[in-house]
């Protein structure tokens, strides 16, 4: 996996597509137009969830299939076993969709793009890259 890899979470998605934040709309736009942006199956879940119509359903799953998917391979769910045990022990409680996507980041070597303040916190604990947007 490239260094400069984007692995763009869920939260980034949603306020990228309601369109209300010019700058995190130029970044995404810019990491997607550059080949950078990665997507996983389990963002794609979380984004085709909240669509509000079948028609909307169609158009995002079809733009989300367009990009560059990870996938969790078994180093991939290692990682995610471990960290879960490391983040509970050490008295974080993530979400575990938010753990797998934060693996995903981890084992491809992407830098995880997210607006949860939680995400922020990983790098005190496991070998991750984070950019709040």
């Amino acid at each position: 996996m490239r260094d400069e890899g984007f692995l763009i979470d869920t939260t980034v998605w949603v306020d990228y597509l309601r369109g209300r934040d010019e700058p995190l709309r130029d970044r995404v736009a810019s990491m997607v137009n550059d080949d950078r942006a990665f997507t996983s199956e389990i963002v794609i879940l979380e984004i085709l969830r909240g669509a509000k119509s079948e028609k909307e359903y169609r158009m995002l799953q079809e733009d989300f299939l367009a990009l560059p998917r990870l996938s969790m391979d078994s180093e991939a769910w290692e990682i995610a076993w471990r960290n879960s045990f490391l983040f509970r022990k050490r008295g974080l409680n993530i979400p575990i969709v938010d753990t797998l996507v934060s693996s995903l980041a981890i084992r491809h070597g992407c830098t995880l793009v997210h607006a949860d303040r939680h995400f922020s916190q990983l790098p005190q604990y496991v070998q991750i890259k984070t950019l709040q947007l």
